[in-house]
């Protein structure tokens, strides 16, 4: 008799639980080790699972690199077709009969393509939609147009909108929504004590890869077109010449990856650069290095910015990378006009007398310490459902 009562409160518990939490759809294309998705876990690791937990749509058969995590969690992780164009009508219909099955409460769409369909099949439903920008508009006019197509109905179906910065939300979104109330900028938030440095903690980083002696360049991003890795390369390979004792860590992975090792065998660098592939490190990572380069055609924000100046690093940005990223004193902007060598003049000059120091206090007076801003948008999914009179 008293284990039927002990199954009967544990049963009773659960359910309790269950319809108090707060379930959110988070939707994107994969959960791999990218910016967005990395800003994601940040803010899943650290609401409070019992409130708010997170499941996830993905666009992809393959699993992510999250996805183990994101099940550990306590997450629900619902695969899609993957968006070629031509299925648009199939994946609405899909999105149809998904939101009918599962009527989310609130529905936060990583902006792409497909946002303002799937948006609008949860809102049909009673959900409060979120549309989210990370990325400014591309320099490349034909993906523009083509993004444009797809997603521009999103600025008169979503119930709020979200951007990494100001300028991400103008590009999206458009001067008129940036500057009503259903806008907020939404800053990429990290675990800065996880990037604190100490000289301690970057000899015995130097040691353990057996690179005590070397100056070591460092960048971390996705292979992609918008990175500019070419132009790290050029960069590097003018430090080199002036120091032999420099090398190159690239971490990340896409789909330039092969054309770039192809890029370093021509100019006889392979010795010198080190391909690190997708990593789980990256605050170790930062602490290694000794500079970081970050010369992206277009960022929305451009988090590793960010973990860069958390571990106190000098980094050195192009003029694309927005205002809102430059949190220290030891970041310098140069234009991508100046060239390779002008750049790696410039960051031999500074780091010759360059003083390294903790700079936890800058990230989160900034605003850019994970656990506020998990918790503000904890309250704010919380208070839309409470708001939101269709739900």
């Amino acid at each position: 008799m008293l284990h039927i009562l002990l199954i009967l409160v544990i049963f009773i518990s659960r359910r309790g639980i269950e319809r108090i939490m707060l379930r959110v759809l988070q939707v994107i294309g994969k959960m791999d080790r990218a910016g967005a998705e990395t800003i994601i876990m940040n803010i899943y690791r650290n609401i409070d699972r019992s409130k708010v937990q997170f499941d996830f749509m993905v666009f992809s058969s393959e699993k992510g690199d999250y996805d183990d995590e994101i099940l550990q969690l306590g997450g629900n992780i619902y695969r899609m077709t993957a968006f070629k164009g031509y299925n648009y009508f199939r994946l609405c219909e899909e999105f149809r009969k998904f939101f009918e099955k599962y009527p989310y409460k609130v529905v936060h769409g990583h902006i792409g393509s497909l946002a303002p369909a799937y948006l609008k099949a949860a809102k049909k439903r009673g959900a409060y939609t979120i549309a989210h920008s990370h990325a400014t508009k591309s320099n490349r006019k034909l993906e523009n147009f083509i993004f444009n197509i797809f997603s521009y109905r999103v600025r008169y179906i979503a119930n709020y909108f979200f951007a990494c910065s100001k300028q991400a939300g103008i590009d999206r979104f458009g001067n008129k929504i940036i500057n009503s109330e259903r806008f907020e900028v939404v800053n990429n938030a990290i675990d800065s004590e996880k990037y604190k440095y100490t000289l301690e903690r970057h000899e015995k980083l130097k040691k353990k890869y057996g690179l005590e002696n070397k100056l070591i360049i460092g960048h971390v991003g996705r292979f992609s077109p918008e990175k500019n890795h070419k132009f790290v390369i050029d960069v590097f390979e003018e430090i080199y010449i002036k120091d032999k004792k420099s090398i190159l860590m690239l971490a990340g992975r896409g789909i330039e990856e092969e054309s770039i090792k192809k890029y370093v065998s021509e100019k006889c660098l392979e010795k010198q650069v080190m391909f690190l592939g997708v990593r789980n490190d990256i605050p170790d990572l930062m602490n290694l290095f000794d500079v970081f380069l970050f010369p992206s055609f277009y960022e929305g924000l451009g988090i590793v910015g960010i973990e860069a100046q958390a571990a106190g690093l000098p980094c050195f940005f192009s003029e694309y990378i927005p205002d809102e990223a430059v949190v220290t004193k030891h970041v310098w902007k140069q234009s991508l006009k100046k060239g390779a060598s002008k750049w790696a003049d410039e960051i031999i000059k500074i780091i010759s007398d360059f003083q390294r120091e903790n700079s936890k206090s800058n990230i989160v007076k900034a605003g850019y310490d994970i656990e506020n801003i998990a918790n503000e948008l904890q309250c704010f999914y919380l208070n839309k459902v409470g708001e939101n009179k269709d739900i």
